[in-house]
């Protein structure tokens, strides 16, 4: 209609008039019935008609719609497009409704003609819908036995393949292509018109999609065998894709080989064949995961192995390359060779008689046996796994004798293989393995208890394969887990390894007893207690409440430990009804014992109800925490707290009434039991809903608040109760109100002690409540992060008050007012150290764990009027650089004029009494000296230095963890480099005054304690100065194990060791820092030489480059003797030092560096090329195989001298002399990050 009100032509209209006329009889559903109703002799007048008036329009595509516009709205379009439609529909329905090559195998010739036409328009028309019409006429045609039907072939074909290669394939697509796959093979594969379908083939055959399909693996079996020319290109398409594919795209292409070899005849079989060949070499001769890719790729012509004719194939291509795989040098080789033999065990092929199948399979044995000794420990381990595989499976098969052998073998030589805990844990696995075959239960029930001892191997790996054979045995019915280990065993072993889980979760730093999905995947001492968890509980959940219970008092009796750590992982093993039910039960049985014990008056806590209740709580917990839903949902949260169809059930055995009169206030008690037993009661309840226990969490909140008050004293309540006390309001949310009185109680001890005044009585109630706070992890956590202010006050309230306290002390001291005794903190002294201590523990917690309150924008301007990220300005939050402010303050404070104003003179009337031997006084005595009377509280300063020096110890420690040096690098990135440089500068020469003060603390506690010991002396006590040695040895000590350059701890260490006298240190706190520094550092040149210079070299001389004035005299006797004592076990600086007294030499054929103590050709001829140069310069060679120890041999030194070895802990470059000594401290960049990861509590 649009094309006759435009003016064109009466076929334009006629075919517009059609096109219309289609589109209303599809949509009255009429014309598939008037196709079906046509006569034969009317089809040949149709498509001739539609010929005449539509046949312009099918000799060109229809042109791509323009965009409308303004101008060209109204016009007429898209005539061409509907009459390609209309043709399309009437072509699809008359080869579905009107032809029947069974009829009339002849199709119209006018309908032939249209069907060509649309053929040749059928991949260039845009429209896909016409496109499916017009295939759906193709397909008709070509599936049906119609003559010329293959003129067809190629459209149909090609578009069909070209549904399978859309971005939005389906396999609905790749089955329609399947159906027609017959059509591919008549096609005329040596023509060269065919590349185009090779290549689209090839494509569907690299197409993931295509391949997980229904029927991908059939199409890609066809490709194989649908001509024999075509098959090596198929073959190199797989193998490009094999190595980046999915495993389920993996298991197709193996699937599709074996189909292929199934379905292939003739030619094309052979070409199969050299295929399977080709995939068995490179699955023996390539790298590990090419080789584990390859294998996977035949995994489906090893599973069908035992068909007769594949199995002739597998001897066919395995024969030439198997066996002599196995005896090659390269261990790699040797793996892949027994791998494949464990899926392929026995090649024999079908053709030999009897005599020679067993003779085969003797020697195919004798191969298998041989990789359980083979040098590499890769081949033994799989070798293991071959070998028990084959005995799982051919167990009734093979010889008695072979397979006692083969056990033998494996008992006793792979189990016991020290040097590879894998190979022992391969036997454990491997094990279980043949367990599976029932008749095998006789023989392994004499074989598995020899082998008991790898319950208690080194190696976590071989523990947890241990435990897992465990498991297996106890599901058989022939053999008992009590016959192979006793019961006691696996208790202490339980015990055990959840004691080294513990340990090795504080190490990390993992606050929750859980281990995350990719640590459990590893052997861990948690893998192997939960192993053993899973091994034990069903003796006891498996018996009725009653049992369980009686159960559990045996095992708290005999093995208490074990059975905390088996209700720790009951996780995921027991159901949590059932471990809240006996929760229930032993709750009411321990309140019933801890009645009896108050009723006794027993003033001992009684073990077992103390184990009672502990495992209650444990119980408890495990059933309140977080449960995942099992169906991801958006915003689905997990579930807290019990299941609530356990909640009747708890709250009705666990009532208030039965244990409330246990949790009386201390002005209450009537019994001391009841006191002792507090704790355990608040750990068993801690998990429970403090609304449904009303009374009792007003009474925790109530003794909080008296502890934090100070009522009582400090000896009321001990650190446990207080840390039960206060993980118990953390976890009921009422902690908040009440340590705001402990704050309230620590500032107003901070005013007095800063006039020093005697603080109150509840000052050391309220420090007791803030220390236990601290110490716990999880009370510390809910303290940091809602009173970061108030402790940032009390913080910066005791550092006032210390320093003015110490000033007015210094003062008062030296004006000589008083009497005798002068006080130099005041009258409250003692409580000084204590308060330090939890100060600076504040401030480091303070700044490394609290959090910084979040930015109102996500970016914040600088100084200058840029800006920087969230990220770098959360950096810049109050805390940052807190706790050195607290410590430069504090430091300032004990080595500022008025503490050195007083020393001085200390020191000046220490001398003189020194020179007047009648003036010597004993500590209850101590006269003026220089007007000055000597202080009664210098130890209290003396132990104030101490805490501000651990402190600053652990600052520098921790310095990794601050921003910094972040927000350098990012002003970098903004500024230019130059201000990056200037921001390290300023960085390292913070670092180096800090590290002033630090040596500054240490000079001035050697000082206090030599004046300590002069003027106030203990008497029959060691003297001070000993105390104050070892101290800094072991401060010393740590700074060894962090990323320090030597140089700069050699210039510690020799400032230590100048401080030996006769008197101090003690024996042993001089040999164990000697031991201790030596072991850490004996292959340090620096070190070496410095050793040197106190005992003196192989000439018996000491080095006048490295020795103090004087050489060795510059040192104690009593240091060069603890010297020469520690030097024997200290493997290095004996061969440097004492050449004649050193261990010999091993020979190479027990030294495991023979491979280093013998240089390559190359090395050698560049040694020769050093001597000749050193012979000619008149100096001694710089490295010999015979001299130097393997540990030098392939180190290189800098014209300063230093090692460039993997040893060496010394900077590459050497420094300048105006290079500050311990700048390298603080250049955060160098240091170990390790120490901070290791989950080390600052405390």
């Amino acid at each position: 209609a649009d094309a006759a009100e435009a003016g064109e032509d009466a076929a334009a209209m006629a075919a517009a008039e059609a096109a219309a006329a289609a589109v209303a009889a599809v949509e009255a559903n009429k014309l598939h019935e008037h196709m079906a109703a046509m006569r034969p002799e009317q089809h040949e007048e149709l498509w001739k008609r539609i010929l005449d008036i539509a046949g312009e329009y099918m000799k060109t595509p229809p042109p791509p719609e323009a965009p409308p516009t303004e101008e060209a709205a109204d016009a007429p379009d898209g005539t061409h497009a509907r009459a390609l439609q209309a043709v399309a529909l009437l072509a699809a329905t008359f080869a579905v409704a009107a032809l029947d090559a069974s009829k009339n195998p002849a199709l119209p010739g006018s309908f032939a003609e249209v069907l060509l036409m649309l053929q040749e328009l059928l991949l260039s028309i845009p429209d896909g819908g016409v496109q499916a019409l017009i295939a759906q006429g193709l397909e008709k045609v070509c599936t049906g036995a119609f003559e010329n039907r293959e003129d067809y072939y190629g459209g149909c074909l090609m578009y069909l393949i070209g549904k399978c290669l859309a971005p939005k394939a389906t396999s609905g697509d790749v089955t329609r292509l399947f159906r027609v796959r017959h059509l591919l093979a008549e096609l005329d594969w040596e023509h060269e018109s065919i590349e185009s379908l090779k290549l689209q083939l090839m494509r569907c055959v690299a197409s993931p999609t295509f391949v997980r399909s229904t029927h991908g693996s059939d199409m890609v079996a066809f490709c194989f065998t649908v001509h024999p020319g075509f098959t090596a290109e198929v073959h190199g398409t797989v193998k490009n894709q094999i190595l980046n594919c999915r495993p389920a795209v993996l298991k197709g292409y193996s699937t599709a080989l074996f189909k292929a070899w199934k379905s292939a005849e003739g030619g094309a079989r052979i070409q199969v064949e050299q295929c399977v060949q080709d995939w068995t070499m490179l699955a023996v001769r390539t790298a590990r995961k090419t080789a584990d890719r390859m294998r996977l790729m035949l995994e489906e012509l090893h599973r069908h192995r035992h068909e007769d004719r594949l199995n002739d194939l597998l001897c066919q291509v395995y024969g030439p390359v198997l066996w002599r795989s196995l005896k090659v040098a390269h261990w790699q080789v040797r793996e892949n060779a027994t791998r494949l033999l464990k899926y392929t065990f026995p090649l024999i092929p079908n053709d030999l008689g009897n005599a020679e199948r067993e003779q085969e399979l003797m020697r195919q044995l004798r191969m298998l046996r041989e990789t359980l000794v083979d040098p590499a420990e890769p081949v033994r381990r799989v070798g293991i796994e071959a070998v028990c595989i084959t005995l799982k499976n051919y167990w009734d098969y093979m010889p008695p004798a072979q397979i006692a052998e083969l056990l033998t073998d494996l008992r006793d030589k792979c189990a016991k293989d020290r040097r590879a805990p894998m190979v022992r844990a391969a036997v454990a696995q491997g094990f279980g393995w043949i367990l599976q075959n029932p008749i095998s239960h006789p023989t392994m029930g004499s074989v598995l208890p020899p082998i008991a001892d790898l319950l208690s191997d080194k190696s976590p790996l071989v523990r947890a394969a241990f435990v897992e054979l465990l498991i297996v045995v106890s599901k058989c019915h022939g053999i008992s887990v009590a016959s192979i280990a006793n019961p006691e065993q696996l208790l202490l072993r339980l015990a055990s390894e959840h004691m080294e889980g513990q340990a090795e979760r504080l190490q990390k730093g993992l606050s929750s007893k859980k281990v995350s999905t990719g640590a459990e995947s590893k052997a861990s001492p948690d893998l192997v207690a939960k192993q053993l968890a899973q091994l034990i509980a069903p003796s006891l959940f498996n018996q009725d409440l009653v049992q369980q219970v009686a159960r559990c008092h045996h095992f708290m009796q005999h093995a208490p430990l074990a059975l905390l750590a088996l209700l720790t992982h009951l996780e995921d093993i027991v159901p949590v009804s059932d471990r809240v039910k006996l929760a229930a039960a032993l709750f009411k049985y321990g309140l019933h014992e801890a009645d009896k014990t108050a009723a006794a008056g027993s003033q001992r806590k009684p073990i077992m109800v103390a184990t009672m209740l502990r495992i209650v709580g444990v119980l408890l917990e495990g059933a309140s925490e977080p449960v995942q839903p099992k169906k991801k949902r958006k915003g689905a949260q997990p579930s807290i707290g019990l299941p609530q169809e356990l909640e009747g059930f708890v709250y009705d055995n666990i009532r208030e009434e039965d244990f409330l009169h246990l949790l009386k206030a201390s002005h209450e008690e009537t019994g001391t039991a009841a006191a002792q037993l507090r704790q355990d009661l608040l750990f068993a309840l801690s998990s429970l809903d403090p609304a449904r226990l009303r009374r009792t969490a007003e009474l925790v909140q109530h003794e909080l608040v008296l502890a934090c008050r100070g009522a009582g004293g400090p000896n009321q309540r001990s650190l446990p109760q207080l840390t039960a006390l206060m993980r118990t309001a953390v976890r009921w949310d009422r902690m908040a109100g009440a340590i705001e009185v402990a704050w309230e109680r620590l500032l107003a001890a901070a005013t007095r002690l800063g006039r020093r005044q005697t603080p109150t009585e509840d000052f050391s109630g309220a420090l007791a409540v803030i220390e236990a706070a601290f110490r716990d992890p999880d009370v510390r956590g809910a303290v940091l992060r809602t009173e970061t202010a108030q402790i940032k006050q009390v913080v910066e309230s005791f550092c006032k008050a210390f320093s003015a306290a110490l000033s007015k002390g210094a003062a008062e001291a030296l004006r000589g007012a008083g009497a005798a005794e002068v006080r130099l903190l005041g009258s409250g002294a003692e409580r000084w150290p204590r308060a330090l201590g939890l100060v600076v523990r504040q401030a480091l917690h303070l700044e490394h764990r609290a959090h910084a309150p979040p930015a109102p924008e996500p970016l914040i301007e600088d100084a200058d009027g840029g800006s920087a990220p969230a990220a770098v300005a959360s950096a810049r939050s109050p805390f940052t650089g807190f706790s050195l402010s607290v410590l430069g303050q504090l430091a300032a404070a004990l080595t500022g004029a008025p503490a050195l104003g007083v020393l001085e003179a200390l020191e000046a009337g220490a001398a003189a009494a020194a020179s007047q031997p009648s003036m010597r006084r004993t500590s209850k005595s101590a006269p003026p000296c220089a007007g000055i009377a000597a202080p009664c509280d210098m130890d209290v300063v003396l132990r104030a230095h101490e805490r501000v020096l651990e402190a600053m110890n652990a600052a520098n420690n921790l310095s990794v963890l601050r921003p910094l040096r972040n927000h350098v690098a990012a002003s970098k990135d903004r500024e230019g480099v130059e201000d990056g440089a200037a921001g390290g500068t300023e960085a390292t020469e913070a670092g180096s005054d800090y590290l002033m003060k630090v040596r500054a603390l240490g000079s001035g506690l050697w000082r206090w304690a030599s004046v300590a010991d002069a003027l106030r002396p203990r008497g029959d006590s060691p003297p001070r100065l000993c105390d104050a040695w070892a101290f800094l040895g072991r401060m010393l000590q740590t700074m060894s194990h962090a990323d320090v350059p030597t140089i700069d701890i050699i210039a510690e260490v020799r400032g230590l060791f100048v401080r030996v006298t006769a008197e101090a240190p003690g024996a042993e706190d001089l040999k164990r820092v000697i031991q201790a520094l030596f072991s850490r550092l004996e292959y340090e040149p620096q070190m070496v030489e410095f050793v040197r210079g106190i005992v003196g070299g192989p000439e018996g001389t000491a080095s006048s480059s490295s020795a103090a004035p004087g050489g060795a005299a510059g040192f104690h006797p009593r240091l060069v003797q603890a010297v020469d004592e520690v030097l024997p076990a200290c493997r290095n600086l004996m061969a440097k030092l004492r050449p004649q007294a050193a261990e010999p030499p091993r020979s190479p054929g027990h030294d495991k560096r023979r491979i280093l103590a013998s240089p390559t050709p190359q090395k050698m001829s560049r040694m020769h090329n050093d001597s000749a140069g050193a012979a000619a310069g008149g100096r001694r060679p710089a490295m010999g195989a015979d001299t130097e120890s393997a540990a030098e041999s392939d180190g290189h030194e800098s014209a300063g001298g230093r090692s460039f070895s993997a040893r060496s802990r010394s900077p590459p470059q050497p420094r300048s002399s105006s290079t500050s000594l311990f700048q390298h401290v603080f250049d955060r960049a160098s240091i170990d990050r390790s120490y901070i990861e290791s989950g080390v509590d600052i405390d």
